[in-house]
C-alpha cells in the first residue's frame, strides 16, 4: 500500500511543503466583472488579489477546480506507483469542489480516491493533510487515517470577524443573515462554521471587542481538547493579524499556536478586513522542509 495526499488551494499550505510531499494543490479560481479569471496561489497573490479587489466595484465570483485537473492528478499519483490518494477538500457548505471530487474519482480506475469533506477551510483544513502526512509517515493503515481524519473534521472549529456581510450575503456563502442585514449599523459581525455552513455568532459593537470575543470563544473550544492547536488566520491587514498572534503566543506560551493567512478566494467571500482563528482538535505541527 502506498498513499498520497492531495488537497485544493484553499487549504493554504505553503508551496515548500506541497512539493517536498507531493501533495498535489487543485487550484479554485476568481473572475472580476471586467472577465479577468485568476487560478488561486498560480496566477494571482493574495496581495495582488487585494489590490484589485480594493479597486473592483462588484464582489469576485469563485470556481471550483475543474473535474479534468482532479482526474489528472488522480492518474498521475496511479502512475507514479500509489494505491490510493486521500483528497481533503474546503467545506461543501461553501463550495461544490468536494463533490466534483467524487464524481472524478468514480472515472479513474487502478487507483482508490478517499475525497474528504473538511467542513472548514484554510489552515484548519490543510491540518487533515498534515496528520494524513504524519500516519502515512508512521505506517499506519489507511482505514485508520481515515477513521482519524473523520474524528478531526468533526472537531474542528473556526470563528471570523467581518467588516460587513456583504460578500458573503451577495456570494451566498453564509446561512442565516436575513436578520441581520441592513441593521448592523457598525455593529461588527462574528461568524463561526456550524456543520461546513458559514453562520452568525454574534453582532459587537467594535472591531476591537469582536476580536476579544473570538479569541475567548477560541480557547474556550482549544481547552475541550487535550492536545489542541490554533490557528491565526490574518487577511488584509497584515498589521492587524501579526498583532494578535504576536499577544496570543506571549499571553499563552502553553499553547501551540500557528498563523496562516487568508488567500483569493476565501477572501473574496470575506471581503476585505476579515479575520479568523481556528481551532485544530489535534496537536499540529507544520511538515519539516530544508532550509
Amino acid at each position: 500500500m502506498k498513499i498520497a495526499v492531495m488537497t485544493d488551494s484553499t487549504s493554504y499550505i505553503p508551496r515548500p511543503i506541497l512539493e517536498k510531499y507531493n501533495i498535489r494543490s487543485v487550484p479554485l479560481s476568481i473572475t472580476f466583472e471586467n472577465g479577468d479569471n485568476y487560478r488561486e496561489n498560480e496566477t494571482i497573490t493574495a496581495d495582488e488579489f487585494y489590490s484589485k479587489l480594493k479597486e473592483s466595484d462588484t464582489i469576485p465570483t469563485t470556481s471550483q477546480p475543474a473535474i479534468g485537473e482532479m482526474i489528472n492528478a488522480y492518474e498521475a499519483y496511479r502512475d507514479e506507483g500509489y494505491t490510493d490518494v486521500i483528497v481533503v477538500h474546503l467545506s461543501s457548505g461553501i463550495s461544490g469542489a468536494y463533490q466534483t471530487a467524487l464524481q472524478a474519482a468514480e472515472m479513474v480506475e487502478g487507483i482508490n480516491v478517499h475525497p474528504i469533506d473538511s467542513k472548514i477551510a484554510c489552515l484548519v483544513e490543510g491540518a487533515l493533510v498534515f496528520r494524513a502526512l504524519e500516519m502515512i509517515e508512521q505506517g499506519k493503515h489507511i482505514d485508520e487515517i481515515l477513521e482519524e481524519l473523520e474524528d478531526m473534521r468533526q472537531n474542528n472549529g473556526a470563528f471570523l470577524v467581518v467588516d460587513d456581510l456583504k460578500n458573503l450575503h451577495k456570494s451566498g456563502r453564509i446561512t442565516g443573515a436575513q436578520a441581520w442585514i441592513g441593521n448592523l449599523l457598525r455593529m461588527k459581525p462574528v461568524l463561526t462554521f456550524e456543520d461546513g455552513l458559514i453562520v452568525p455568532y454574534e453582532k459587537v459593537r467594535t472591531k476591537k471587542r469582536a476580536l476579544k470575543l473570538i479569541e475567548e470563544k477560541t480557547l474556550e473550544l482549544a481547552d475541550q481538547y487535550e492536545h489542541a492547536t490554533i490557528v491565526i488566520i490574518g487577511g488584509d491587514n497584515k498589521e492587524e493579524s501579526r498583532k494578535v498572534y504576536k499577544e496570543m503566543t506571549e499571553a499563552h506560551t502553553d499553547r501551540n499556536i500557528l498563523f496562516s493567512e487568508f488567500g483569493p478566494v476565501i477572501s473574496s467571500h470575506l471581503g476585505l478586513g476579515g479575520f479568523g482563528i481556528g481551532v485544530i482538535s489535534r496537536h499540529i505541527e507544520l511538515p519539516k522542509v530544508d532550509e
